[in-house]
């Protein structure tokens, strides 16, 4: 019982972003044809922070105070959900 509202009252004064990322993860080209398919990969983070997002450059905190860097090249597919 005294988690529950130990939580409750951390959730009204701490945010949290759920960010999902699609990396590019497969390249098929269609010899008969020439065109290319790209299959993406998924991964989710759950953060209490954000200092910086672009599509090739996030900067954050996880909830287990985590540092959390994704860096590449190629841009990046991202959505971030505020949680409360």
């Amino acid at each position: 019982m005294l988690d529950s509202v130990k939580e409750w009252w951390h959730g009204l004064w701490v945010e949290h972003y759920e960010l999902t990322v699609w990396f590019d993860d497969q390249t098929v080209t269609n010899l008969e044809d020439n065109t290319q398919t790209t299959t993406k990969s998924k991964k989710v983070f759950n953060l209490k922070s954000l200092s910086k997002k672009t599509q090739t450059h996030i900067i954050g905190v996880d909830i287990d105070d985590n540092p959390i860097e994704i860096k590449t090249t190629k841009p990046f597919d991202f959505h971030i959900i505020k949680k409360y």
